[in-house]
């Protein structure tokens, strides 16, 4: 399984193609701001798109979507359905990402992994040795919770669960902030809120974060 991101608009957000490098089955995570220059990549290595799948439903992370929608007729959309209400215009190929089930996409299989907090609705999808963290994880820092539908608490909990994550795996982010990517041994030592979850601190996560 490969995968490719892109810094894509003005807020940094990262899009990313995964894809069998066999059957050239491929999914497309937050697809946004400039969602053509994915589908250029995707026509140059003759991929082909089997879903798109939402972290959460923030505009800049879900704005390329309608794009998607149009280019593959009926693509399945995969967005935790907490977070469906923020989600306007409704893609027809619209399903729910359900925490602990695997998306099968073709060849490709993800796991779905619901990290509130963020949102009510945010997930990571795990994918061979990536995981795709949206707004939950960045390097050294955690999702924003003064947001409607956030929650701290919630943000801990989801913490705790991404704690337990192998340390080999990498860190994918929605946004590119403090850079691109990581390993999870790498945030467990050196981003504080993972280094509380970890460590069992809930009211010292949550006087961080507020």
């Amino acid at each position: 399984m490969k995968s490719r991101q892109f810094k894509l608009g003005p807020m940094d957000n990262l899009s990313y193609l995964v894809w069998d490098e066999g059957t050239k089955d491929a999914a497309v995570i937050d697809p946004a701001w400039e969602p053509e220059k994915l589908r250029e990549f995707i026509l140059a290595e003759k991929l082909q798109p089997r879903c798109v799948l939402l972290t959460h439903a923030h505009p800049d992370h879900v704005n390329g979507v309608g794009y998607f929608a149009a280019a593959y007729k009926d693509i399945p959309v995969y967005l935790h359905e907490a977070d469906h209400f923020m989600l306007d215009p409704l893609p027809p190929g619209l399903k729910p990402a359900v925490g602990g089930e695997k998306i099968e996409a073709g060849a490709l299989k993800l796991e779905v992994l619901h990290t509130p907090g963020h949102t009510p609705g945010s997930v990571c999808y795990l994918a061979g040795g990536d995981v795709f963290t949206g707004d939950t994880l960045f390097i050294g820092e955690c999702g924003r919770v003064d947001l409607p539908g956030s929650s701290a608490e919630a943000l801990y909990d989801s913490f705790v669960k991404l704690a337990a994550l192998p340390d080999g795996a990498a860190v994918r982010p929605g946004h590119s902030y403090n850079g691109d990517s990581s390993t999870f041994a790498v945030q467990k030592e050196y981003n504080l809120y993972l280094k509380l979850a970890r460590q069992g601190r809930r009211a010292d996560f949550l006087k961080a974060v507020s």
